[in-house]
This record gives C-alpha cells, sequence and structure tokens, in this order.
C-alpha cells in the first residue's frame, strides 16, 4: 500500500515538472519567435485566456459592489423604519397629552403618566404591569385613568414597577352614578370578558345612560367618565338588575395610563368595618 501512494506521488510530481518544463519551452520558443509571430501569440493569449478571466473577475466584482450596495440599503431602510416609529410612537403620546388636558384642568389631584409593559397571565380580567412605580409617588389603592376614562386601580407598588388592576378584572368593583338620573350602582366583570353593572330595580339607569365613578368607596374620586349603558337585563329574583357597559376605555387595548396622586380616602378591612384614614396618617 505505502509502495502505492509512493508510486503515486511521484507520478503527480513528475506531470508537474513535465508541465514546468513544457511551460518554459514554450515561453523560450515564444520570445526566440519573430516579433510577428510573438504579436500573434500575445494576441491568442489575450483573447482566449486574459479577456474571459478579465470578464469574469469583472462581473464577480460587479456583483460584490451590489450586494453591499444592497446590504447598506437594507440597514438604511431599517434604521428609518425604527425612525419612524420611534416618531410616530411620539405622536401619538403627544396626542394623547393634548387629549388628556380638559381632563387633568377638571382633577383636583396631580396626575404622573405611566406605560403599560405587561400583562400579568394569571389574571383573567386584566392586572397590568406599569412603568412607574414609588419613586413617582405612586401607591396602592390610587385611580387610574386615561384620556379617554377610568382605566382601574393600583393593587401595589414598588421602584421601577407598579400592578394596576382594571375594571374588567373580576375582583374589581366600582361604585357609580347614572350622570342624567344620579342613580348609584356597582361596576363589575363577571369573567374578565365584559363589564356590568347591578343595580336596584328602583333605580333609574337605562340603555343609553352615561355612568360616572360615584367616589363613594374612597378609592376613585369622584366623577370620573366609566362608560355607557348598552344593555339592561332583568335578574330573575325581579331585585337586581343587570345592564350590559361598553367602558369608553377599552381596558384591554390601553396603552398609556395617568396615575391620579391621590391615596383611597376609605377602606374596607377584613371584618367590614370601615374607617377614614389621610394620606399623612398613612404614611
Amino acid at each position: 500500500m505505502l509502495i502505492l501512494r509512493w508510486l503515486a506521488d511521484q507520478a503527480l510530481r513528475g506531470r508537474e515538472l513535465i508541465s514546468l518544463a513544457l511551460t518554459l519551452g514554450l515561453g523560450l520558443w515564444i520570445s526566440a519567435s519573430p516579433a510577428q509571430v510573438q504579436k500573434k501569440w500575445r494576441t491568442a493569449w489575450t483573447g482566449t485566456v486574459l479577456y474571459p478571466v478579465q470578464s469574469v473577475i469583472g462581473r464577480m466584482q460587479v456583483r460584490w459592489n451590489l450586494e453591499r450596495e444592497l446590504d447598506d440599503q437594507r440597514r438604511t431602510n431599517a434604521r428609518l423604519v425604527a425612525d419612524n416609529a420611534g416618531l410616530s410612537e411620539a405622536a401619538r403620546i403627544h396626542e394623547d397629552l393634548r387629549e388628556f388636558e380638559p381632563v387633568r384642568n377638571r382633577l383636583e389631584y396631580s396626575v404622573v403618566g405611566a406605560r403599560v409593559v405587561t400583562r400579568d397571565p394569571l389574571r383573567l380580567g386584566g392586572v397590568w404591569i406599569l412603568d412607574a412605580g414609588t419613586e413617582s409617588g405612586i401607591g396602592e389603592g390610587m385611580a387610574v385613568i386615561s384620556s379617554e376614562g377610568l382605566v382601574g386601580r393600583i393593587l401595589s407598588s414598588s421602584p421601577g414597577h407598579s400592578q394596576m388592576q382594571t375594571i374588567a378584572d373580576p375582583d374589581c368593583r366600582v361604585s357609580i352614578l347614572s350622570a342624567r338620573s344620579r342613580s348609584p350602582g356597582i361596576l363589575h366583570s363577571a369573567d374578565g370578558a365584559g363589564v356590568f353593572v347591578e343595580f336596584s330595580v328602583t333605580s333609574d339607569i337605562r340603555a343609553g345612560d352615561s355612568l360616572v365613578t360615584w367616589g363613594a368607596g374612597g378609592i376613585f374620586p369622584r366623577g370620573l367618565p366609566v362608560g355607557q349603558v348598552a344593555e339592561v337585563r332583568k335578574m330573575p329574583a325581579n331585585v337586581l338588575r343587570n345592564a350590559r357597559v361598553v367602558p369608553f376605555q377599552d381596558p384591554w387595548t390601553v396603552r398609556d395610563v395617568f396615575v391620579i396622586l391621590r391615596p383611597p380616602q376609605l377602606r374596607v378591612l377584613a371584618d367590614s368595618s370601615i374607617y377614614f384614614q389621610s394620606a399623612r396618617g398613612r404614611s
């Protein structure tokens, strides 16, 4: 086996030596030939070998240049798309702030803006995480609104973020009034898929009524817009009635919110006893 490999190596080396010898011999013969013969050889060599090779190399260079230009264009387009998205987002935030100005002027308390960054997957109705927390003055129980209407309340707050419970969460209850008749009711969500209001059969709440916060629970300031009654339903016991409500601010799609920096004025303890507590006493 080793002998065969050695013979093959020798054959390859011999072929290389033969090619080298033929090339040198051809070169010496051409150099010793007359000028006219040398010119013919140069013309033939240029037309049959050098020009095709040069043409292929030129085409490859053009292709490489085009690919580089395309890559540069893709990077430029990506930067432009990102810049455009940033400008669109800034314009939308500016529009939200402009729409919120009339609401801000009617509030008795200061507000701080925040953005919804993620959702708690363990809560069906809507518990969202905001990108602002205790460093902005946000605390437990504060009401959360948007330029359209009520969104929810703060469940907990910590540095850098806070947890917001929306009005679509099954554990959330909001006392409301009909803006037309001033009849009270309780806003709630049974399964997180819709918002409803329960009220007494003696209450004058009709389809088309606008609902605002009552302020009786001490969490939400009085008069915040909540939603509009879409349909009134009678309950089997004929003691309470139930109405489907379309929130002014869809809690499932809200992104930018404003937290009212007003600590809750009323708390309900585990034994259902109620007491008032000022902001100073809570701190």
